[in-house]
């Protein structure tokens, strides 16, 4: 394991989600590694100071603003029809480009370590995504006609990558 998977993987190792294996992996990376020992002290000491941050701050959008940023959206949306509409189908086929470049770069092993995770741990539990993965690894072609409850799956899980980590390896 390497430093840098450990920064991302640290939230579920120290809340008890983890898998058992990787847990232990994980462990024993920290206590071979006095950078990530530290590093873990301080994420555990700023976790608990952000608890306690988060019952003193209210983090609502006042009503009159969000009425405000609501009427605006829907008026400019009423006004330009045609744009809101090419936008949606512009940001749907954005998507599913990204989650297609995804289910190549899984078909061909060339996933980074946090996105391999990801999936392991999700098709682990969701069948769907399970008997969908078998099949992708088994084909010569990454299908264009993805089941709507994968391309969700899939859309959730690059979400879930840290910000600035891509899903596939350099």
């Amino acid at each position: 394991m390497k430093c840098k998977e450990l920064a991302y993987l640290l939230d579920d190792y120290l809340d008890g989600s983890m898998e058992p294996g990787m847990r232990r992996e994980v462990a024993e990376h920290i206590n071979q590694c006095e950078p990530c020992k530290a590093f873990t002290k301080t994420y555990r000491m700023t976790c608990r100071k952000a608890a306690e941050l988060r019952g003193t701050i209210e983090y609502k959008i006042p009503c009159d603003v969000q009425e405000r940023l609501t009427a605006f959206l829907v008026s400019a949306a009423k006004r330009y029809p045609e744009e809101m509409e090419e936008y949606r189908r512009q940001a749907e086929r954005e998507r599913k480009e990204k989650v297609l470049a995804f289910f190549k770069a899984a078909r061909e092993g060339k996933l980074s370590p946090m996105c391999t995770l990801l999936v392991d741990t999700h098709v682990a539990v969701c069948p769907c995504c399970k008997e969908y993965m078998a099949v992708l690894m088994r084909s010569n072609d990454v299908c264009s006609l993805l089941p709507a409850e994968i391309l969700e799956h899939a859309v959730r899980l690059l979400e879930a990558l840290p910000p600035g980590e891509e899903f596939f390896l350099a």
